[in-house]
């Protein structure tokens, strides 16, 4: 019976151990945040940036990345809203151009063989019928150089 009670301590010190280590996880965890931060642009989107942002500069337009579909399309159905709100809550154009005042001229769609998947079509659909329904022009574009991103600008 000693050996039990001299047991005792150690088993105390294990326990609070234990105890501690489970606390110290639960702490931790809620003050984890697992982010790092990462270029807004892909390198693609950067060269296209870069060009776009000369010939923008020549009409004065401002250019806007990677802005949300829930930024510039309102939801109208205000008895599903959020049925409609859903289905652009969650999605982005790559670039918006605007005038000096921010009124959207129009967006732009970088596309690429991503682009190229059933799926990533049914998607595409949808944006250029919302953006249509919502008056905004929607322009994709490809294969870029100088000339393509001139004429993006070309009715502005």
């Amino acid at each position: 019976m000693t050996s039990y009670l001299k047991s005792l301590p150690v088993l105390a010190i294990l326990l609070i151990v234990f105890i501690l280590t489970i606390l110290l996880l639960r702490f931790h965890r809620k003050n984890y945040y697992p982010y790092a931060s990462k270029h807004l642009l892909t390198k693609r989107e950067y060269k296209f940036y870069f060009l776009l942002r000369r010939e923008a500069d020549r009409h004065r337009c401002l250019i806007c990345p990677k802005v949300g579909l829930k930024d510039l399309l309102a939801v109208t159905d205000k008895h599903e809203y959020m049925k409609y709100f859903y289905k652009i809550s969650q999605k982005h154009v790559d670039f918006v151009i605007c005038d000096r005042d921010l009124q959207v001229l129009f967006a732009l769609e970088l596309d690429d063989s991503s682009h190229d998947t059933k799926d990533a079509k049914e998607r595409d659909r949808f944006k250029d019928r919302a953006f249509a329904a919502a008056g905004i022009p929607l322009k994709r574009i490809r294969a870029f150089d100088e000339k393509s991103i001139r004429d993006l600008f070309e009715h502005i």
